[in-house]
Parts: structure tokens; C-alpha cells; sequence
């Protein structure tokens, strides 16, 4: 029997509360769509194999693809997830005094308001004039958070801060997160496009320039 030469961890028991209910809907749909993706490259591996292709060597294109899409999927499902966790949980964190997640608020206003002479009096008097002044900071400071997409190992850090994560380990794992952001597996639109076509025709068989590429490539069955 073919081994399947991708798969992921289970995620850790779900800590229940109402706050992170939806970021938790997005890690679990996140690890469905990367799983079912390997579930796919699995199926693909064993029908070239059952139709006598060797499957030592380089992977096909469409294989590729789905390896590719598994990173696209994980840095989407990260990157929503970070970002309503930010939603939900920021203003709760604030009001109850998280210490780490309110120096990096602090700095974050520190460097919106400006100070002496550099101080935008036009920000000022939009803060000042508002119904909360902190209210509409914290709301400011949410979207500088969350506006764009996650793209470095840096900005994941920087969301860390801002939800008050301080534990050494977990700060770490982020650290490894850098080739999830290389050039390389950056701008997926037509890997993702590709790997849903695959998700959708795999039963109906491998690609035929693949076949043509593996006829001409493919090892002997001995080697498989």
C-alpha cells in the first residue's frame, strides 16, 4: 500500500469561549481544506501508481500543485484566523488590563498621535472630538492590524504582541513560519485555481501532459 507522504497533526483540544468561537471555526475549516488537499495528492500518487507510473523521483506538476495549494490554504486559514482573533479579542484583552497587549497598544497610539512638533493636530482633533476617544484608537488600531494581509513571519510576531502572547515557546514556533512567506509560495492564484481543478477531475485521472511526461521519464516498474 502507497504511504501517504503528507498529512498534519491534529489540532489541540478546543478551549471553549465565546470570544474566540469564530477564529476557532476558521483554524478547523483551514486544517480541513490543507488535510483534504494532501487526501487529494494521496489519491492522485495512487492511481499513477495503479496505472503502472513510477512514483520515485520528481513529482508531477499536478502533484507540485497540491503541495503548493496546502501552503496557499495555511497561510489563508492563518492569516484569517490571526485576524478575527484580533477582532474578537483585542477590546476584552484592553479592558482587562493584559499588561503586554496594552504597552503595544500604548506604542501604537504613541505613534499615531505623534509628539512636539511632528504631532498631526488634524488626528488629534478627530480623536478628541469623538464620542470615546480611546474607543476610536483601539478601533484605528485594530485595522492597522488586520488591513492587510499577514505576509511575514514579522507581522505574525507583531499580532502575537498585540494579543499579549508572551509565552518563549510558542513566540519561537513563529519564528519558523519564514518559508510559509518566501517569494516562492507567494501570489497563489493560479496554483489555488489549478489545485481546485485537480480536487475536482482526480477521479477522472492524472493530467495528460503528465502522462506524456511521465511515459517518457517514469523508471521502470521494478523501481516503483
Amino acid at each position: 500500500m502507497l504511504t501517504k507522504m503528507a498529512y498534519l497533526k491534529a489540532l489541540p483540544t478546543e478551549v471553549a469561549h465565546a470570544a474566540t468561537d469564530k477564529s476557532q471555526r476558521f483554524l478547523v475549516s483551514a486544517h480541513e481544506a490543507v488535510e483534504a488537499t494532501f487526501d487529494t495528492l494521496h489519491k492522485i500518487r495512487q492511481l499513477r501508481k495503479s496505472e503502472g507510473g513510477g512514483i520515485q523521483g520528481q513529482l508531477t506538476n499536478n502533484e507540485n500543485d497540491q503541495l503548493r495549494a496546502a501552503i496557499v490554504f495555511s497561510g489563508a486559514g492563518l492569516d484569517a484566523t490571526l485576524k478575527q482573533m484580533i477582532r474578537d479579542t483585542l477590546p476584552l484583552l484592553l479592558e482587562a488590563g493584559n499588561e503586554q497587549a496594552h504597552k503595544k497598544f500604548e506604542d501604537f497610539t504613541h505613534e499615531r498621535l505623534g509628539t512636539g512638533e511632528i504631532a498631526d493636530t488634524r488626528i488629534l482633533a478627530r480623536y478628541l472630538t469623538s464620542a470615546s476617544p480611546r474607543d476610536r484608537l483601539i478601533e484605528d488600531y485594530i485595522y492597522d492590524l488586520t488591513g492587510s494581509s499577514l505576509q511575514s513571519k514579522e507581522e505574525v510576531q507583531k499580532v502575537a504582541g498585540a494579543l499579549g502572547i508572551d509565552n518563549k515557546t510558542l513566540r519561537k514556533k513563529i519564528d519558523t513560519l519564514k518559508p510559509l512567506f518566501t517569494q516562492e509560495t507567494r501570489s497563489p492564484t493560479s496554483w489555488t485555481s489549478r489545485a481546485r481543478r485537480n480536487q475536482e477531475t482526480a477521479a477522472e485521472g492524472p493530467d495528460p501532459s503528465d502522462t506524456r511526461r511521465r511515459s517518457a521519464t517514469a523508471p521502470s516498474k521494478s523501481a516503483s
